[in-house]
């Protein structure tokens, strides 16, 4: 049975140049912040503006929520990761950024400091009393009512503040989370994918925790000696750098795709400033700086609290508008796999980045205005055509793109419009049939060819037809197009 095709194949990559980051919808404070480190330190704004959110997310993760629905509630913890190269001074972006919390966080524990020690030493008098009544055989009831002290305590740790972790077990990041009110926030310009992959522990890796920690479901972590630690609303939020053959690595990674772990994460690649950057005196205007400070501070200062942040009737409007329009995407063709999973995680991200925004500007029990959601709207399209181009440089993508040129050569020469799944395979022999069928099943997404299976009741595509799209061999003059195209 011969398949008909009515339009013309849908390609693979998109030869467009992408978007900027849309500077202009970050609030006031954090636009001309980061266009003045983008200055002072040449680099494309991308970088900043993109890690932002990451820096606003560590300040108020596990603070609130976000309400969409009166069933549908987002944490306001973000995964992001932007990939540069070496000499991109990410360092300097990240030190530029972070600087205001790495302060608060030493001011805190330099105020707290006497109470700190105090818990310490009240926990350990409380072990030492409790090692002696069990030596002197004392009555049971005494031990009790010491064991019970020691454990409200040990419930209501009173510790050093840490808000900012990085290259770290899974197991020790579970420690630090319970030390910290089940919170962390992972910002580092040397990335932590090769933690996640199982570095320390012979490739071996336990990726629950990031998993877990991206909606604050609890998650109980085995540890050896030590006995099991419980994580009741765990929340991670990712603020990285990294190289781009990291990012292939972990994309590459069929356990991070196959989990969902990687499709959690906003991607952005700025464009590169290597070589045109000048040497100049350009500091940060104290006033700008100034703002930024306090913006941080001020987000840091939050108390948690039950109150969830809801949008206005026209906000919600608009919000459900872009919902409408990623649903849409999600049923269309062209879209492989991945690249669903990232859309279908783009609606709750939105609203993350809605929270974020509205949180620089306004209290939780404000509610939010259409502006702030038109804002996250346009930096969600941006991360949307970041994932894209990240995502369809992947090796399988490759594969298809060499697939359809063997197929279409074939065709030529051989004057047939179609091929069985073994002749495919005959002349694709570079790569494995597993490769090769995740390549036919991205060319079937991009209407490049489309199966026929020889049983429609039991299909099975080993045995059936590959039809190829006339669009790839003929021209409009329905003669066949050079081997050259």
């Amino acid at each position: 049975m011969s398949y008909y095709f009515l339009e013309p194949p849908i390609p693979l990559v998109s030869t467009a140049e992408p978007l900027p980051f849309p500077l202009e919808e970050l609030p006031a404070v954090l636009q001309n912040y980061v266009k003045q480190i983008s200055n002072a330190l040449q680099v494309h704004y991308d970088m900043p503006s993109a890690l932002s959110s990451a820096i606003l997310a560590a300040c108020v993760q596990g603070k609130t929520k976000i309400r969409i629905t009166p069933e549908w509630q987002e944490e306001l913890s973000l995964y992001t990761a932007v990939i540069a190269e070496p000499g991109e001074r990410k360092s300097a972006v990240f030190s530029a950024l972070t600087a205001p919390i790495y302060s608060y966080t030493e001011n805190y524990n330099l105020t707290h400091a006497a109470e700190i020690a105090a818990y310490q030493n009240n926990v350990k008098r409380l072990e030492v009393q409790k090692n002696k009544l069990i030596n002197d055989n004392a009555d049971e009831n005494q031990i009790n009512e010491v064991q019970t002290e020691l454990s409200y305590l040990l419930s209501n740790p009173v510790v050093p503040l840490r808000l900012i972790a990085a290259d770290c077990t899974p197991e020790a990041l579970a420690v630090i989370m319970s030390r910290n009110n089940d919170k962390i926030s992972i910002l580092s310009d040397e990335g932590v994918f090769d933690v996640m992959s199982g570095l320390y522990s012979i490739g071996r890796s336990n990726i629950n925790i990031y998993l877990n920690a991206y909606d604050g479901q609890s998650i109980s972590i085995d540890r050896k000696g030590s006995g099991s630690l419980l994580l009741h609303r765990p929340l991670i939020t990712f603020g990285i750098c990294c190289q781009p053959s990291v990012i292939s690595d972990f994309i590459g990674d069929k356990q991070f795709i196959g989990k969902g772990l990687a499709q959690r994460f906003l991607f952005s690649r700025p464009p590169s400033m290597l070589g045109k950057r000048t040497l100049q005196y350009a500091p940060v205007e104290p006033d700008i700086k100034t703002g930024y400070i306090a913006l941080i501070n001020r987000l840091l200062e939050m108390q948690a609290t039950n109150a969830v942040i809801k949008m206005s009737a026209e906000a919600f409007k608009l919000f459900s508008s872009f919902y409408d329009e990623i649903e849409i995407k999600l049923g269309q063709k062209g879209k492989y796999s991945v690249s669903r999973t990232f859309l279908s995680k783009l609606a709750g991200k939105t609203a993350r980045i809605c929270g974020l925004l509205h949180l620089c500007e306004h209290s939780v029990n404000e509610l939010v205005s259409p502006k702030t959601v038109s804002s996250a709207v346009k930096i969600a399209r941006y991360f949307m055509e970041q994932n894209d181009i990240i995502f369809n440089t992947d090796t399988d993508l490759a594969i298809a793109e060499y697939a359809a040129d063997r197929i279409v050569s074939n065709a030529k020469k051989s004057g047939s419009n179609c091929f069985r799944a073994r002749d495919i395979k005959r002349f694709c022999q570079k790569y494995k049939a597993k490769q090769l069928d995740e390549a036919l099943t991205i060319l079937c997404e991009h209407n490049y060819i489309q199966f026929t299976p020889d049983d429609r009741k039991s299909p099975n595509r080993q045995c059936g037809v590959y039809n190829i799209n006339p669009y790839l061999i003929y021209d409009r003059q329905g003669a066949v197009k050079p081997l050259s195209v």
